[in-house]
């Protein structure tokens, strides 16, 4: 017969699983055998049927009864499919079914949950396939399962019965485990797994090769892992030396090896135990008993091998003795924050694996294991080792939404080189072990970090110059505000400049300021200073004062040009004095932000500037006479690149117009009139472009320098196409590697960020980890510059100079600068841009890539900008700046992320822009981005703490019936108010019950909050509520009934509801109109007469009608209607103001929707997500409401009235004691005044509340 038993705990989480992710194949369990010989078909089929009728799990299904899932075992005889084809001659047939088969979904609520297949190519030359899904079995099951099968086939070719023990039945130890967990066996358990998973990392962030998906997919592959005999024979020796196993040796550099892949040192693996009860209770029962430790070990600051070992081994006993407990039930208590992307706890999974011993054996028959292709990702990396003969061997499992292949074969060599190295040195600090072999390490410090041999060019900056003004001293150098400079008239004013400045004291060493606007005079002081053999410091005009005197101060410039450079040129004669630069000698300085908030002077010298040119002009070359444009601030070091390079190739300088630089458009048109080759431009001038490539239409560009911002990849690659022969250099630098020392050309249609590229000839490009050392590719590493694109260092700052500035220790006595940034190679030795050290985000436990989420956003339809910060102020959050976003409120703009990012990586705020703020210089103005976010989070008009209609409501309860508590909100995360696994099944089918709307539990699970779930229930259309809504039921004997103020909803009475007496039934009533078909009442009275009709006064009961300002005219109204046959009423008037002045009542009109949705968040109407449709019928509910008010005189009444009054600062004397007046003549019966410290609209949300509770109660105690 059939019969019904509970889950197990492992069961429950591997249905709840199957519900998240649907019938896919993840947890299927499939074993493949070559069978050569005679086979007995029929025989082998009988015995899959023997093999179920001895296993009750091979013939259970689970199914939901009562709103929890439960197993059926179905009856003996019910048989373990074993499907037949014949692929004789058909091999292509053959090998798609092989890799098929195994991927075939089980419907778990129907039995059995296993089958067979056999595939024969003629008699005696099989393949058979045996695909179980892992909540009925696991790996002590499948040699169970083999070795019977193998007996029971025997017996039916013999017509012997197979001497076999009885089988207990898996549903006992599912009903001893859920009985045990209700007593108090689990105490010290739950104490032990609580204390040891305490702050436990969220997710383990491992370096991937692509973003991490909003859900697992758990599409996955395999890679082999060997140790060989030798290291395993080696290992085992340093095993038994320390006194630890094989296998907690090899789980110590999986630990070692996870650490310095994430740069993380707190790291939690799984590790799964066989759980067959203390004395071995089931032996010989098929079944899924396994249970999952997760192993945590803490690896910070300086350890040996041989302390990780004992370390590792105490952390495994400690788990294997607490192993009782569920994991399922760990996960509970630990409530570790839940993502739909990743496993709860740990992310990788270490497990001994069935070894090739585990085979089946039929008479006459040679079975031999085949390979499967099958190899779910159940977790992003899953390390399956087995001790064989000739070795430990294995395969590690991967995810491969996340990684590639040949990452998965590298991390197998990094794990076998560190087992490697703690079997050769166990006393050594582990942090000595590397993960890079020599070959490895060679490549990446030469063919990845090292630029080309440079190609030197003959003469300075100044010689360069002068050469072309004695070569072609008429044609044309400089464009600027309509006038046009030869190349012979620069040369003879900026000499006629420098000889002036030379006799006030301009020279070698020294720093000349240069303020000037974007002029002719501003090229002409450049090369004038140069000429002195003094360096330049460029002050923008635009600057703020008081940062320019910062900068003067720290410079001490031994003079300062001005407006008076043209005057100062007249000073000086025309002779050419030769002054020898040299290469080391400091050709400007340029002043960046400091972190102390104190700006610092960058002092580049000419050899570094000269090396910038020399490898542009040996990728792109010069035409002279081509033009190129200036775009850049002077006080951004791109104006040196702009101005410096053109004029010493003899090309045409066109200073761009300050009106036309921060218009893309008019730049366009300008750069299309002047016919410019060569152009900077930069990033957010990219992204306006990438938004219609049809703007660069007639450009004469062929040379592009941009950077400074990350951009897609894809962006670069379609600007280049949009212009044939365009070719663009993505640089990478800071002003200490002068302007870039990196960049990436021939970009590709990716939408990733771009790369920032390989060093350029003469530089050194590091990422280096903490012991600079090289890190792996696909490890982020913090990123060092070195070579011809190094600064000298900081003006004046030795001290700062030798703590950036650092000794390269792979080039003997020469520097490396300490960027602060991070990145990571690439497959193919190009590095991507990673962030800033200083500016990781790190949210709730999670690590966060800006980039990537903003890379998300881009792929959202309308959006061309996107930039992603974190805001510190007050709790730190990420913010979005958006520029195309079209008006989506922050629930659409969640919505819209949801399928691309998981949930922790979602902004809380959007900032919306027309384009994103760029300070002068062309980058992101982050301080405008962050003003703004705060501005609009602070207006975002929504509430978040009770519901705000019907549904809300509704779920509210549930909720509430559910966890057994009511201190909860419609954002509350399920999980996190007591919510477990268990309880989401049971909310789901509780949804079902009571709403009539089924809710998947997949959609309960993953979206865990009362909002959003709603949110869902909302776009199948429910019927609405009607106008009577239940907050409370009570006893019956006493009821209050709360009346919406004028707006129509009454959920704003939700938190009076919660602090009225247990036993006091709470009503609210809400106005007809507010659902769709629905129209409103015409008059206060119609009002009042139809909602005594829904609430149905009992003459026994002690009833209170409540309402706030407009709601109190309607229960005023109510009472008064009532008084004459219930003498137990009474009305409480929550600041209901009316007025006798005929001119105050005219003065009543209807207010403009904006004024309207302030009150609408107030009162607790406005849900996220929520349709204009229904705003507008709340609105026109709020303004009906207001006119009825002002028809509306109330008669006097005979029910006792209390007028709650606000008092609080500003309130008017004379409206005041008019109020009171009001009520005071209307009253037949008793008349108390009660004063309340609070303003109008804060009457049920401030500590006014308490107060208008005890009176509620009173007056209920009273009647």
């Amino acid at each position: 017969m059939r019969v019904s038993a509970p889950l197990s705990s492992g069961q429950q989480r591997l249905w709840t699983v199957s519900q998240l992710d649907g019938a896919g194949p993840a947890y299927n369990e499939t074993m493949a055998f070559t069978l050569r010989g005679p086979l007995d078909r029929e025989a082998l089929r009988r015995a899959f049927d023997a093999l179920a009728d001895r296993h009750e799990a091979l013939r259970t299904r689970i199914v939901v009864e009562d709103g929890a899932p439960v197993q059926i075992v179905e009856p003996a005889g019910h048989g373990f499919p074993c499907g037949f084809t014949d692929v004789a001659g058909r091999p292509g047939e053959a090998a798609e079914l092989r890799r098929t088969d195994p991927f075939e979904p089980f419907d778990l609520s129907r039995a059995p949950l296993a089958r067979a297949r056999l595939l024969a190519d003629g008699d005696e030359d099989h393949v058979l396939l045996i695909t179980i899904h892992h909540v009925v079995f696991d790996g002590w099951s499948r040699s169970l399962l083999l070795r019977e099968l193998g007996m029971l086939y025997a017996a039916q070719v013999s017509g012997e019965p197979a001497d076999l023990p009885p089988a207990r039945p898996y549903r006992e130890h599912a009903r001893a485990q859920q009985d045990w967990l209700t007593g108090a066996g689990p105490a010290p358990h739950e104490a032990y797994w609580q204390d040891r998973l305490d702050g436990v990392p969220p997710v383990l962030e491992l370096p991937a090769d692509r973003p991490r998906p909003a859900r697992q997919d758990h599409r996955g592959a395999r890679v082999p892992v060997s140790l060989g005999p030798d290291l395993t024979a080696r290992l085992k020796a340093v095993a038994r030396e320390h006194g630890v196993t094989l296998y907690s040796t090899i789980l110590t550099c999986w630990f070692i090896l996870l650490s310095r892949l994430s740069a993380q040192t707190d790291i939690v693996v799984g590790v799964p135990t066989a759980n067959r009860g203390a004395g071995g209770e089931y032996p010989d029962t098929i079944g899924f008993f396994v249970n999952t430790l997760a192993v945590r070990a803490e690896l910070p600051g300086p350890r040996t091998g041989a302390v990780l070992l004992k370390q590792v081994r105490a952390a495994l006993r400690g788990a294997i003795e607490h192993v009782e407990l569920p994991f399922e039930r760990v996960v509970e208590l630990v409530n570790p924050p839940r993502s739909p992307a990743h496993t709860p706890l740990f992310q990788t999974m270490f497990a001994w694996v069935p070894t090739q011993h585990d085979l089946l054996e039929l008479p006459g028959v040679a079975a031999e294991p085949l390979e499967v292709e099958h190899a779910p990702a159940k977790f992003d990396l899953a390390l399956g080792l087995a001790d064989e003969h000739d070795g430990v061997t294995g395969h590690l499992d991967y995810a491969v939404a996340l990684f590639d292949h040949a990452t998965a074969e590298r991390y197998g060599r990094y794990l076998v080189r560190l087992l490697d190295q703690l079997a050769t040195r166990p006393d050594a600090d582990i942090a000595s072990y590397e993960l890079l072999d020599d070959a490895e390490r060679h490549e990446i410090l030469t063919a990845w970090s090292t630029g080309p041999r440079p190609n030197r060019r003959p003469g300075g900056l100044v010689e360069r110059f002068t050469g072309h003004a004695d070569a072609t001293p008429d044609a044309a150098a400089l464009v600027c505000d309509g006038r046009t400079l030869t190349y012979g008239e620069l040369d003879r004013r900026s000499t006629k400049l420098a000889n002036a400045l030379r006799t006030r004291g301009a020279g070698p060493g020294g720093v000349v300021a240069v303020l000037s606007g974007r002029s002719a005079e501003l090229v002409v002081a450049v090369l004038g200073v140069l000429k002195t053999g003094a360096a330049y410091l460029p002050l923008d005009p635009a600057q703020p004062a008081a940062r320019r005197a910062a900068m003067v101060e720290d410079a001490r410039p031994v003079l300062i040009l001005a407006d008076d450079i043209a005057a100062l040129e007249t000073e000086g004669d025309e002779a050419r004095t030769p002054v020898t630069t040299g290469s080391g000698e400091t050709a400007y300085v340029i002043y960046t932000s400091g972190s102390t908030g104190r700006p610092k002077g960058v002092a580049v010298t000419h050899h570094s500037v000269l090396a910038l040119f020399d490898q542009w002009l040996d990728r792109f070359g010069a035409t002279p006479g081509e033009a190129t444009s200036a775009w850049s601030s002077i006080g951004f070091d791109a104006s040196v690149h702009e101005l410096l390079l053109p004029l010493t190739t003899g090309a045409v300088l066109h200073v761009v117009p300050e009106d036309v630089r921060p218009d893309p458009a008019a730049l366009m048109a300008w750069l299309r009139e002047h016919r410019v080759v060569q152009a900077f431009l930069p990033p957010a001038y990219v992204r306006w472009i990438d938004e219609d490539p049809a703007r660069v239409a007639g450009l004469a560009l062929r040379q592009v320098l941009t950077g400074v911002e990350p951009l897609p990849d894809a962006a670069l690659a379609r600007f280049e196409a949009a212009l044939p022969g365009l070719r663009i250099c993505f640089g990478y630098g800071p002003t200490e590697a002068t302007l870039y020392a990196t960049a990436h050309f021939g970009p590709r249609p990716s939408e990733r960020p771009a790369p920032i590229g390989r060093p350029l000839p003469g530089s050194r490009l590091y990422l280096l980890d903490e012991r600079l050392r090289p890190v792996p590719p696909g490890v982020v590493g913090e990123v060092f510059l070195a070579g011809d694109c190094l600064a000298r260092g900081y003006l004046h700052r030795p001290g700062l100079t030798a703590e950036r500035f650092v000794a390269d220790p792979f080039a003997a006595g020469e520097r490396m600068y300490r960027t602060g940034d991070l990145a990571r190679w690439l497959p193919g030795g190009e590095a991507e841009y990673a962030g800033r050290r200083d500016d990781q985000i790190k949210l709730r436990g999670f690590r966060i890539e800006p980039g990537e989420v903003a890379a998300a956003l881009l792929a959202v339809p309308g959006v061309r900008e996107a930039a992603v910060l974190v805001d510190r102020e007050g709790e730190p959050r990420l913010v979005a700046g958006v520029a195309g976003g079209g008006g989506r409120t922050p629930h659409e703009w969640r919505a819209a992320l949801a399928g691309r990012l998981p949930d922790y990586m979602i902004p809380s705020v959007f900032a919306e822009f027309d384009r994103l703020p760029l300070s002068r210089s062309g980058k992101l103005d982050r301080d405008a981005v962050l003003a703004h976010a705060r501005a609009g989070a602070s207006n975002d008009p929504v509430n978040t703490a009770a519901p705000r209609d019907h549904v809300e409501l509704a779920l509210l309860r549930i909720w509430r019936t559910l966890l057994l508590h009511t201190a909860i909100g419609v954002s509350d995360d399920f999980f996190d108010v007591g919510g477990t696994s268990i309880s989401a099944i049971k909310l789901a089918h509780a949804i079902g019950s009571e709403l009539g709307r089924e809710l998947p539990i997949r959609d309960v699970i993953l979206h865990p909050t009362i909002e959003a779930q709603a949110a869902l229930l909302r776009t199948d259309r429910p019927p609405e509520g009607g106008s009577l809504i239940e907050f409370r039921r009570g006893t019956g004997a006493a009821r209050v009934v709360c009346v919406h103020p004028a707006g129509g909803t009454a959920f704003c009475y939700l938190p009076l509801s919660a602090l009225l007496p247990e036993d006091a039934g709470v009503l609210g009533i809400q106005s007809p109109g507010l659902n769709a078909g629905e129209e409103p009442l015409p008059s206060v009275e119609a009002m009042a007469e139809e909602y005594l009709r829904l609430v149905d006064p009992r003459a026994d009961e002690a009833l209170v009608l409540c309402g706030l300002s407009y709601g109190g005219l309607v229960a005023h109204e109510m009472g008064r209607r009532l008084a004459e046959h219930h003498p137990r009423v009474s009305v409480v008037l929550l600041d209901t103001t009316p007025t006798d002045d005929p001119a105050a009542k005219a003065a009543i009109e209807p207010v403009p929707v904006a004024e309207f949705r302030e009150k609408l968040v107030r009162f607790n109407g406005m849900y996220p997500g929520i349709d204009d449709a229904q705003i507008e019928r709340y609105h026109r509910t709020y303004n009906h409401n207001r006119l009825t008010a002002r028809e509306h005189d109330p008669g006097g009444t005979a029910a006792r009235v209390v007028f709650v009054q606000a008092v609080g600062d500003g309130a008017d004397p004379g409206t005041v004691s008019a109020s009171v007046e009001f009520w005071r003549r209307r009253a037949r019966g008793e008349f108390e005044v009660v004063p309340a410290d609070c303003g109008h609209w804060d009457m049920l949300e401030s500590d006014a509340l308490p107060l208008v509770a005890k009176l509620i109660s009173a007056e209920l105690a009273a009647r």
